[in-house]
């Protein structure tokens, strides 16, 4: 704009030189002057090219701005496009118009500097041979060898695709050809491919394979020369008792758990799938039964050893072995399978010992229990029980020492804040504190204990029909329930808790007595109250 007022400047001036000219002209003094025609004459043409000159240059400014806006608007647009956009001649250097974008991906300006050189960054030299092949082209050849140039490569960490035009016309020489330089940034484009692809044929949780990849290769591994070929069929002990006590987070990391276990005990050429929910599969090929066998010992072995878990880390398993072609791989499934469903039926019991033994020692850990309560209460209910004239059978007696050891067995799915609160506890607590009859209850039933989960449920109910989870009131309480709550509540009084100051035993047994407002089977309470001082 500063270059156009000079030219209106220079223009004004050379208009007031005419002017001054004519008025000149028209001076008496000059009125018989031969030559004052010639040079009106004169005058009137330099007026006339001065205003045509001076259009002429109007016409050419405002042409030139709608040059500069569109070719602005056009830079706008390449570097809005979110691709890069270079050119560059025969001698290989970028020329100085180029996007945005081309800063971002090289990490710097590149005018001026070689493309080869920019482009090298650990992809070799054969983007760089095949530039210089385009040029060495002539016509049609150009074209087709610009089309070659189509590829990805990775700068400045980020893979970039590459792909180049010929924007001079196709018969003009190699000496005068330019040539457009694209650039797209696919980094996070091939990062979700990537991503897809390993999600087909990997669980997103474990990390091991899914079953879409282990019958993938089932197909090759049926082939004679993988012969033989163990199957090793995994199932996890215990994974819904883990998701309804303690949350599908903790489920989530005993499967985490025997992933890492299974990866730990085969080998790099066996194959570890997650089959399904809590079953998961190993292909063993060219190994032996006896081989097999010493990878199940193993897998056995690091379960004993994870102890961070909320449950202790056990699994059913079956193996089978495929020696022969003839044989069909569904053959060796199925046999596998049923082993592995008799080895949890074996070793049922003693899944559910270890289970009931962790809890136990969780109860006793978070402080749920204080030293001694389960035997004085096991012992205090067997002997209450036979003051009142009841002769409890085996089973009877087996579900009071499991009582006496699990009543509060779903409090160790709530935080220990909450339990070990010296203070009264706010009404969201309170309900937090109540559900462990229910968590207690479906803990029990997961390992197959189901008149203990009954007995579980009931053990916070009131005579009163004041209690919870469901208000049972008399008769509609179990027995059991109402002799051992007795027992149990009479053992806490007279110890320590954080939560309730400990009572000498004969204020303990005129609360008991009293039926504690309703809490308690009143017969049952008066003989506890009556047993309790004979036995003193």
């Amino acid at each position: 704009m500063g270059g156009n007022k000079i030219d209106e400047n220079l223009f004004e001036l050379e208009e007031e030189v005419v002017r001054s000219a004519l008025t000149e002209v028209k001076d008496e003094r000059y009125r018989n002057n031969e030559l004052l025609s010639n040079y009106q004459l004169l005058v009137a043409h330099y007026q006339k090219l001065l205003k045509n000159t001076r259009k002429i240059f109007r016409i050419s400014d405002s042409q030139g701005l709608v040059l500069q806006r569109h070719q602005n608007e056009i830079q706008n647009l390449l570097n809005n496009a979110n691709q890069g956009f270079l050119t560059f001649g025969r001698d290989l250097r970028v020329d100085q118009q180029y996007s945005d974008e081309c800063v971002r991906i090289f990490g710097k300006k590149i005018a001026s500097l070689p493309i080869n050189e920019l482009l090298h960054q650990g992809n070799g030299d054969v983007l760089p041979e095949m530039l210089q092949e385009v040029f060495a082209s002539q016509g049609n050849e150009l074209q087709a060898a610009l089309r070659q140039i189509s590829t990805v490569l990775r700068i400045n960490d980020r893979d970039v695709h590459v792909e180049c035009k010929l924007i001079s016309q196709p018969n003009d020489s190699a000496e005068s050809a330019l040539i457009m330089m694209i650039l797209t940034d696919v980094t996070e484009k091939l990062r979700a491919e990537e991503q897809i692809r390993y999600l087909s044929y990997h669980d997103k949780l474990t990390s091991l394979f899914n079953r879409a990849y282990a019958e993938m290769v089932l197909i090759e591994l049926g082939k004679p020369e993988t012969l033989p070929l163990s199957i090793i069929m995994i199932d996890l002990n215990a994974l819904k008792l883990a998701n309804d006590v303690f949350g599908h987070e903790q489920g989530d990391r005993i499967l985490i758990a025997i992933s890492m276990v299974l990866t730990k005990s085969c080998r790099q050429t066996d194959i570890i799938a997650r089959w399904g929910g809590d079953e998961f599969l190993v292909l063993l090929p060219k190994t032996s039964a006896d081989e097999c066998f010493k990878v199940c010992e193993r897998i056995r072995q690091a379960c004993n050893e994870v102890v961070d878990g909320p449950i202790p880390l056990s699994a059913a398993i079956g193996m089978a072995t495929k020696n022969s072609a003839v044989v069909r791989i569904t053959e060796i499934f199925n046999t596998a399978e049923k082993r592995m469903y008799k080895d949890k039926m074996l070793r049922s019991r003693e899944v559910r010992r270890s289970i009931i033994a962790s809890v136990e020692r969780m109860l006793y850990d978070r402080r749920v229990e204080n030293e001694g309560h389960r035997d004085r209460i096991q012992k205090l209910s067997a002997q209450f029980a036979a003051f009142w004239g009841i002769e409890l059978n085996a089973l009877e007696m087996r579900l009071l020492c499991q009582l006496a050891s699990l009543h509060d067995i779903g409090k160790v799915a709530i935080s220990k804040e909450i339990l070990d609160k010296a203070g009264p506890l706010t009404p969201d607590e309170w309900d937090i504190v109540k559900s462990h009859s229910e968590l207690g209850y479906r803990m029990a039933q997961s390992i197959g204990e189901q008149s203990l989960a009954d007995n579980i449920l009931a053990i916070h109910e009131r005579w009163d029909g004041a209690g919870y989870p469901f208000g049972l009131k008399g008769d509609q309480i179990p027995f059991l329930v109402r002799l051992f709550s007795i027992v149990d509540v009479y053992d806490v009084m007279t110890h320590e808790r954080p939560y309730r100051e400990t009572k000498n035993k004969q204020t303990a047994l005129c609360e008991i007595e009293s039926g504690c407002n309703g809490q308690f089977d009143p017969a049952l309470a008066a003989q506890f109250a009556k047993f309790m001082r004979q036995k003193q």
